[in-house]
């Protein structure tokens, strides 16, 4: 079974890495939806709540798009008629193929082919594809797209299946074994070590599923580090050592493993405070007030309060005291006078410039960021990279020299001191603002409940505790009129502010140290019996346990975080990307085997590429497992890019295509569109001959080109190979209609004279219908038209008839064995064709020697020069059909068989 390999290794890992292979097969990439749902097949893996979980499917072997070796050929018959699928035609007739040989697809620019090589790109599930879409320039949404589909599986006594394929269905499974080449399909690219990129069908998916892995870890890494910030927040304190509470609170941290953390049931049953439990509590506490242990434990607790409390106000002092608020007014001042100075300084430098307001805070923002994203995009450009890139960052569009100009004028300005100034002044100020912003303090009512046991100590504690909470008051409201003044940019009000109380932190310096002595001597003092010292531990886990209770819910929920934290990082432990490069290595010394790098070399030579010092050698990492094609140069050079031509790497492309196909080893199907892009014109002559080759060995292959010159040479080169070539052409009628199929709209340039005449009757038919007149100028384009299509048939007369097709435009060939029905009579031929030309050239503006007549032909002179240009065209094709049947006839090619 083809991809046996993939398909048993990749049973072996978990489900949701199963479930991405299957979608990268089916569809080249994955989505933000498909990555919305692995990330909940993870999560639900790993226990995680995920909403709106979605069903798994493994990949599979029908689900791989890759021709498979011991699979029945699959031909494509027909395509069409389309709905709803761009501006194609709903209307046109389908597009038959040829199921032995060669199939052309002509279409120019602008005819809908782009749109016809999309849908076999859906259907036959290239590495790259693109969404079918309805009309976007309509308003109105389009249905789903149908297309009409033929095609036959097996041999030739297989019937053809026609279906309506329904854009939102899978596309049938068959049409996967047709391999598809186009630019975006291409699997060579030229990197900046000087590599060129082949990467074979199931090595680029694990290679996809790899970067796949890598982008869900990073996700997971931001999650992990986000509850990293939420739990390294210290808890409540107070709890003492040695108590049941202590012993769990004191687990909920980084370092204890998901399977030590308490569970949340018995964080809440320690907890649990009953009016049996409160009275046992009263009763040790009333029996312990004079005992030296729990007296110190008071202090203790008393005394971590007060120093939670010094260092809030240390950052009161240092972030809102009046220094802090007049520093930072300092700053904004700063900031604004050098905006102006940057500011005048750009007006006097670009006052010339057609838009207002250069210079100015925002626009200096905006040129910044561009100019980082230059510097990022272009890194081998020389700086500054916003001006020396061939493109704008900002519209995409291409820079010309002016505007390369005031962009490298704008940079300088950036990097002027003034502009430099202004922009780390309003920095510094932004830094400020967005620091303050950032700033909390305790409440009065926080203050007062923590200091409820400090205050309990004695009447003086109390009202030291009164005179801190009213501290903090006066600090948090002063907070709250500075950050409502920086929200609506009211800065003169910060000069206003209602004055802080002195600070009390020799206050509670002179605390803490009365409170650590106390301690201490309690702790010095003799101890009572054993039963005292059980009654103090006994009152010290009920209080803790009293305490728990009282702050169960921020134990709790962060006892929970701590549980989702350990579930995220077995998220990305699951997302670890090992196994696949080790799949990677090893399938890459079996799949891209000494057969496959001798047939790439093969293609190379075919493709006249072996002037091209290359070295071939297999390497690989993740995204980028390859044949490594280097060029030996013997310097260094920055990009393949300054060696290699696009036609070059055009011709990589195609060579590693073709390769690849000969490692599949089956007859399997081909489509390509435009594979003759950017190439010269020896090698578009190999490449059609190297397609005719693979015709030849039994392969359908099918293209599409708007190149009319390797259309031809295609052609010849299907029919020296003994195989059928059937044609196709498409084309547009004005502005809204597209993908129209018809071979009367094939290119003027390729019609025969027979249909050219045809057209020229209908053309003189409806220029007299619309009521010719010589003297009417408005009639002057249609005659101009009609009299040059006359010129070019004569010329078509002296090609197809009078030189039998020997030499024709747009061959590259010499069919010098139809010289033996070539005939020309220069005494009689010559001056009929001259006259003929003279006339057609004068009123169709050819002659450029002599300028248009003023006067239009009459209607008679019109039909007397198409007269004599058809009385020609008999003439000559009765004596060429003569001359036939006396030397014999030319063998025709191979009939195409259509289903």
């Amino acid at each position: 079974m083809a991809h046996e390999a993939l398909l048993d290794w990749a049973e072996g890992r978990p489900l949701w890495q199963q479930d991405a292979l299957r979608r990268l097969a089916q569809h080249g990439e994955l989505t933000e939806d498909d990555f919305a749902d692995l990330r909940s097949q993870i999560e639900i893996a790993q226990g995680l709540p995920a909403e709106n979980p979605t069903e798994v499917a493994p990949l599979a072997a029908e689900h791989l798009s890759e021709a498979a070796s011991d699979e029945p050929k699959t031909v494509l018959a027909s395509l069409g008629p389309v709905k709803n699928i761009d501006r194609l035609e709903s209307d046109q007739p389908p597009m038959r193929f040829a199921v032995n040989g060669v199939t052309l697809v002509y279409g120019p620019n602008a005819s809908g082919k782009s749109g016809y090589c999309r849908i076999i790109k859906q259907l036959c599930r290239s590495l790259t594809s693109a969404p079918l879409r309805g009309n976007i320039y309509s308003r109105d949404k389009a249905p789903t797209a149908e297309i009409g589909l033929g095609f036959r599986v097996g041999d030739d006594a297989q019937p053809k299946t026609e279906i309506i394929w329904k854009g939102s269905d899978p596309p049938p499974s068959e049409l996967a074994r047709i391999s598809v080449f186009d630019t975006d399909t291409a699997r060579v690219y030229v990197d900046k070590q000087r590599k060129i990129k082949f990467l074979p069908y199931e090595l680029d998916l694990l290679n996809k599923l790899g970067v796949a892995l890598q982008m869900l870890d990073t996700g997971y890494n931001a999650r992990e580090d986000a509850f990293n910030a939420t739990v390294n927040v210290p808890l409540p304190a107070g709890y003492t050592q040695g108590t049941a509470a202590s012993r769990l609170v004191s687990k909920l941290t980084t370092a204890t493993s998901l399977n030590d953390l308490p569970s949340e049931q018995a964080l809440r049953d320690l907890a649990n405070w009953s009016a049996e439990t409160q009275t046992e509590l009263d009763r040790l506490t009333e029996e312990s007030k004079n005992d030296p242990q729990t007296l110190a434990r008071l202090r203790i607790e008393a005394r971590q309060a007060l120093e939670t409390l010094k260092v809030d106000i240390a950052t009161i002092r240092e972030k809102l005291a009046d220094a802090a608020i007049v520093t930072l007014s300092q700053k904004r001042q700063d900031a604004v006078a050098k905006s102006a100075a940057a500011e005048a300084s750009a007006h006097d430098l670009f006052k010339d410039e057609p838009i207002p307001g250069v210079g100015s805070e925002v626009w200096r923002h905006m040129l910044k960021y561009a100019r980082e994203f230059a510097a990022s995009a272009f890194p081998d450009r020389n700086p500054p990279q916003i001006a020396t890139a061939e493109r704008c960052v900002l519209c995409q569009q291409e820079l010309d020299e002016p505007a390369a100009v005031r962009l490298a004028a704008f940079d300088a300005y950036l990097t002027d001191k003034a502009a430099e100034e202004a922009t780390t002044a309003t920095q510094m100020f932004d830094a400020a603002v967005t620091a303050m912003l950032a700033l909390t303090t305790k409440t009065r009512a926080n203050v007062t409940t923590l200091l409820a046991g400090y205050a309990a100590l004695s009447p003086q504690k109390k009202e030291y505790a009164e005179t801190l909470a009213a501290f903090f008051e006066k600090a948090a409201a002063r907070l709250r009129v500075v950050k409502a003044t920086l929200t609506a940019q009211e800065y003169d009000n910060l000069d206003h502010l209602e004055a802080l109380p002195d600070s009390p932190a020799q206050l509670i310096d002179d605390e803490i140290a009365a409170l650590n002595t106390e301690a201490d001597n309690l702790n010095n003092a003799k101890r009572d019996d054993a039963a005292a010292q059980q009654r103090a531990a006994r009152l010290a886990d009920l209080t803790d346990k009293k305490k728990l209770g009282e702050e169960i819910e921020v134990i709790v929920e962060r006892r929970n975080r701590l549980e989702e934290r350990h579930k995220v990082a077995a998220c990305r432990r699951d997302c670890r990307i090992t196994a696949i490069t080790q799949q990677i290595t090893r399938r890459r010394r079996e799949i891209l085997t000494p057969t496959l790098k001798q047939a790439l070399e093969c293609e190379l030579s075919a493709l006249h590429l072996t002037h091209i010092p290359l070295r071939l050698a297999d390497r690989g990492d993740l995204g980028s497992s390859i044949i490594e094609i280097a060029l030996s140069t013997q310097q260094r050079i920055a990009n393949n890019s300054d060696v290699l031509s696009e036609g070059e790497q055009r011709g990589l492309a195609l060579a590693c295509f073709l390769a690849e196909l000969n490692e599949v080893g089956r007859d399997h199907g081909i489509i390509m569109d435009d594979p003759v892009s950017s190439l010269d014109y020896s090698r578009m002559e190999s490449v059609a001959g190297r397609l005719a080759q693979e015709a030849a060995s039994g392969r359908q292959v099918i293209v599409f080109t708007h190149n009319i010159l390797f259309h031809d040479m295609l052609s010849s080169a299907a029919r020296r190979a003994g195989v059928a070539c059937h044609k196709e052409w498409m084309t547009s009628l004005g502005d809204d209609r597209f993908g129209i199929i018809d071979n009367a709209r094939k290119p003027w340039h390729v019609k025969p004279v027979t249909e050219r005449l045809t057209e020229i009757d209908q053309a003189v038919r409806a220029l007299k219908d619309a009521g010719y007149d010589r003297s009417d100028e408005k009639f002057r384009g249609d005659v101009t038209r009609l009299y040059t299509q006359m010129r070019t048939t004569w010329e078509r007369i002296v090609e197809e008839i009078l030189f039998n097709k020997t030499i024709q435009r747009f061959r590259c060939e010499i069919m010098t064995q139809r010289l033996k029905a070539a005939c020309f009579d220069t005494k009689n031929d010559y001056p009929v064709i001259f006259e003929g030309m003279k006339r057609t050239s004068h009123y169709s503006g050819h002659d450029l020697a002599e300028e248009l007549p003023p006067e239009l032909p009459a209607s008679e002179d019109i039909d007397r020069d198409l007269e004599d240009l058809r009385k020609f065209a008999a003439f000559a094709k009765k004596r060429k059909t003569d001359l036939e049947n006396t030397v014999g006839k030319y063998e025709a090619g191979v009939e195409p068989v259509l289903l």
